[in-house]
């Protein structure tokens, strides 16, 4: 009998330490990597075939079941027509104690008002802001079979009959693996809703669809076995 313990495995781990993604030019495999340089990291994206290369910005944060993401709009503001969040964090000029603080999500950027009022958290005192003076940050949610970044179509990822199996990388691929395959799963940590396992669909985690989703693995692995090795460019 095969035994999985589950230690509490996070969705964020599993994108390291790269995530395996379509290229958007030759659609062969390109690779989503962080790379550190001096006191600070950068995020880029390169195909492994071509010469596509672009350099990402940096994810600011992401909420507690990885399912949204926030990136700085600091370029391309104009075209953005998704999702926003407006934060306000001044110091009040008047009584220089308190602060002016504002935080709150728009379904879109047309629906955030002109001027924003709020009040200093000391005086009480009202004050308008416009948007020179605020946060713009746009948010992205993610969607089967995109990376949950920046939404480039994932390379391993294929359908079955009752929905997708997609993994980040070769990594992602193997734990996986091991999870299904398993007679016995087990887990060893008290937040059982922080794992990764807790938050898979009921069909994948059910053991009538096994044969079915290790036959999917299955491809997948032969799909990845296909790639030349990468040389260094």
């Amino acid at each position: 009998m095969s035994r999985f313990i589950d230690k509490g495995i996070s969705s964020l781990s599993l994108l390291k330490p790269e995530i395996w993604v379509h290229c958007p030019a030759c659609q062969k495999l390109a690779k989503i990597i962080e790379i550190k340089e001096q006191e600070s990291e950068i995020v880029k994206v390169f195909c492994t075939q071509c010469t596509y290369r672009k350099a990402l910005q940096h994810i600011r944060a992401q909420s507690y079941d990885y399912m949204s993401y926030y990136f700085n709009l600091n370029q391309n503001i104009t075209e953005w027509r998704g999702a926003c969040e407006v934060e306000i964090n001044t110091k009040c000029t008047i009584c220089k104690k308190g602060k002016y603080k504002y935080i709150r999500q728009y379904a879109r950027k047309s629906l955030i008002p002109r001027e924003i009022t709020v009040s200093c958290n000391f005086c009480l005192r009202e004050n308008r802001f416009n948007d020179s003076a605020y946060t713009l940050r746009k948010i992205s949610y993610s969607k089967v079979g995109f990376d949950p970044y920046y939404s480039y179509p994932l390379f391993l990822n294929i359908a079955v009959r009752q929905g997708q199996i997609c993994v980040y990388n070769l990594t992602h691929l193997e734990i996986l693996k091991n999870f299904i395959q398993a007679d016995l799963r087990e887990r060893k940590f008290p937040n059982y809703n922080r794992s990764y396992f807790s938050r898979l669909p009921a069909w994948i985690k059910s053991t009538r669809n096994r044969k079915e989703i290790l036959k999917a693995i299955l491809r997948l692995e032969q799909m990845a076995s296909t790639i030349q090795p990468l040389t260094n460019k």
